[in-house]
């Protein structure tokens, strides 16, 4: 049998960048941390700005949710502040906003209210409406009232 001459990585290494101790290197990430004050800030936040959650219903939720997420801009809510806000199943409710709008998830490690370390809380950032969905006619033809 013959050695895999000429390559620098273990089978099963492909290209990754290995430290001094061996393994992949490790990715230098914020940790945020999601304890009461902040917590209470992002709350007042959304209180302040109009767009709290007012009722518990999944549509009025969704409704909210974006209203909020448009608010908060680059910042966006992660699942701790979601969850304080008052919305059940966070993740589920950005899965139906999704449907029209375009967010970005990301990953961030979080020190959360219990004072643990959390990885990979997800943060959910609004960026627009989709662009690929089909543009609503007007509403005068919606309603047949465009010719007259």
């Amino acid at each position: 049998m013959r050695g895999r001459a000429g390559k620098g990585n273990a089978p099963g290494q492909g290209g990754a960048c290995v430290i001094q101790a061996g393994g992949p290197a490790p990715i230098t990430q914020k940790v945020i941390d999601c304890g009461a004050e902040n917590i209470t800030s992002v709350c007042e936040e959304l209180r302040a700005a109009g767009v709290a959650l007012r009722a518990a219903d999944g549509r009025t939720q969704v409704e909210t949710l974006c209203r909020a997420l448009q608010h908060r801009g680059a910042r966006g809510l992660n699942t701790y502040e979601g969850t304080a806000a008052g919305y059940l199943r966070l993740a589920c409710r950005v899965r139906e906003l999704k449907e029209k709008w375009d967010i970005y998830t990301l990953k961030e490690d979080v020190i959360g209210p219990d004072g643990l370390l959390h990885k990979g809380v997800a943060r959910y950032v609004l960026l627009g409406r989709r662009q690929d969905l089909p543009k609503a006619p007007p509403a005068q033809r919606q309603l047949g009232q465009g010719a007259a």
